[in-house]
């Protein structure tokens, strides 16, 4: 007698009488493979009964002349063209969207669409419909029984609406391929810290950070860590100015331009002419980081361009050839004498093998880490992504060595020698007010690299710079959160160290609009289109 009732009580609420089946197989009034074929079938039936109703009216039109003619336009509409295509989607897809059944099941019998194909679509969306409703209730009967207790009503609410969610999901990557080809690509991407999004990248340090903050009670002693540098480099920092600080013979040339500057394209001239440098040239924003606007440029032409196009204070840069290029980390304590090396970072710029039947856009799309970055790749190389690349021929698809400009960052342990750490040592330990960053480095011969000369200092990055070999793919996800703990618990000492010294710690109003102008700055300028 009960299943009996279910099956008649689909005939009134499909919902309402699969929560019953749930309850009823809970309580051990009927089992729970009989509850979920009862329903199953009753609302099974109902979907058929609804395709013929439609197709019984459609044949009662077919008997007058104005009906016929009402049915005729209806039919020729585009959208019923173009909803017959994709109707066997529609009908599987109705089930998981009340509301929708109705009109969707008349329609079909009405417009005489195939049965067979609603017959064997209904079948197979009320199985999984019905299955996986009854079941759910099923499982979460006893929050049913305390569902009109207010107190219990939410839980209840969220509960189901999670299963929903997850069984919708599933529904989705199960029957469309697109889906599948999307969760795939994000549970890969997700297996790689790399490319984490920032929000949940940073936000295990976040409680860290509160311990700290407490330990050393408060936060701005991370702006006395870097007393030569503005706010100690946590925002709206002069590369320049950086620049100027480290010994010229090491450093590679460069030539600050304003956007003030009366004839800019005299003075970039005069400079490469002085300093006997040609094209390629580096342009990045004097106030920036995380590779923001960093461009290679090719003329002349394409800098006027880029100051017209972003009218800010740039730097134009030699073009250091490489290939080689690492960051290394650096700090020293205001009591020591001599700083330390923290950290060496390898970096390695993407390159492409081709196979003689894919061109570059493919190759990419296709590649299991460039993928992730695609649509970088792809805006660096817009001019030659139809380009198909013969078997075993290697391109460099990228050269600017920042990881979200597609460079990947490898632990370079491999580069520290006795004598590259007393020469950068010596380097730092001479710039005034300067305890704790990173140093970005080019050179071409690794030997005279391991020796101590024959390279290039491009960048250095004060307070908010980061250790970044953290991002080797190769660390587990501990070794790098164990990287990026320690580089901040030395941050805080150094800055606490300062402070107790005399340094004076930046005032919090200075910072609070000091960091709000530069976000907004990189707000402005970072969506507009430009050389690259």
């Amino acid at each position: 007698m009960t299943a009996l009732s279910l099956f008649f009580s689909t005939f009134v609420s499909e919902d309402l009488t699969c929560i019953a089946a749930g309850i009823v197989a809970k309580n051990g009034n009927l089992s729970l493979l009989s509850a979920i074929f009862t329903t199953g079938l009753g609302i099974f039936v109902g979907d058929c009964l609804l395709y013929f109703f439609g197709f019984i009216v459609r044949r009662g039109f077919l008997k007058w002349e104005f009906l016929r003619k009402v049915q005729i336009k209806l039919e020729s509409l585009e959208i019923i063209d173009e909803w017959k295509l994709h109707f066997r989607k529609s009908i599987f897809a109705s089930r998981f969207l009340p509301g929708t059944r109705l009109p969707l099941y008349l329609s079909s019998g009405f417009l005489g669409l195939p049965f067979f194909a609603f017959f064997y679509t209904s079948l197979i969306a009320v199985t999984l419909w019905t299955t996986g409703f009854v079941s759910l209730v099923y499982l979460y009967g006893n929050l049913v029984t305390l569902y009109w207790n207010p107190k219990n009503s939410l839980l209840f609410s969220l509960a189901i609406a999670f299963s929903f969610y997850i069984l919708y999901f599933m529904m989705r990557i199960t029957f469309y391929p697109k889906e599948r080809e999307k969760t795939s690509f994000f549970v890969a991407k997700f297996k790689q810290l790399e490319f984490w999004p920032a929000s949940l990248f940073y936000l295990p340090l976040v409680p860290y950070l509160i311990y700290l903050a407490l330990r050393y009670r408060g936060v701005r002693y991370i702006t006395t860590v870097n007393p030569g540098i503005l706010a100690s480099g946590i925002a709206g920092e002069s590369k320049s100015e950086i620049l100027n600080l480290i010994p010229k013979e090491v450093v590679a040339k460069y030539q600050f331009i304003s956007p003030k500057e009366k004839n800019p394209k005299s003075k970039i001239q005069n400079w490469i002419q002085t300093e006997n440098l040609r094209f390629p040239l580096i342009a990045k924003p004097d106030k920036g980081e995380r590779g923001f606007l960093v461009k290679k440029i090719h003329s002349l032409e394409d800098c006027l361009t880029l100051i017209q196009t972003y009218p800010l204070d740039w730097i134009f840069q030699e073009y250091v050839e490489g290939p080689f290029e690492v960051g290394i980390f650096y700090y020293r304590h205001p009591k020591d004498k001599q700083g330390k090396i923290f950290s060496i970072t390898d970096k390695i710029f993407p390159e492409l093998i081709g196979d003689g039947h894919r061109d570059i856009k493919s190759l990419i799309s296709n590649h299991q880490r460039f993928k992730f970055q695609k649509n970088t790749h792809f805006k660096h190389n817009k001019h030659q992504l139809d380009r198909v690349l013969s078997a075993g021929e290697t391109i460099s698809i990228g050269s600017i060595g920042n990881h979200i400009q597609g460079c990947m960052f490898l632990d370079g342990s491999r580069w520290k020698t006795k004598e590259i750490e007393i020469k950068l040592i010596s380097i730092a330990d001479t710039i005034p007010g300067f305890y704790f960053g990173r140093f970005d480095i080019r050179f071409s011969d690794p030997n005279k690299f391991n020796s101590g000369y024959g390279f290039k200092i491009i960048e250095l990055n004060g307070a908010t710079s980061e250790s970044t070999n953290l991002y080797d793919p190769n660390f587990s996800v501990l070794q790098s959160y164990s990287i990026l703990f320690r580089q901040w618990k030395l941050l805080f000492q150094i800055g606490y160290e300062n402070y107790q010294a005399g340094i004076p710690l930046f005032p919090f109003t200075d910072l609070y609009h000091l960091v709000k102008n530069h976000n907004q700055y990189r707000d402005i300028y970072s969506d507009r289109e430009t050389i690259t």
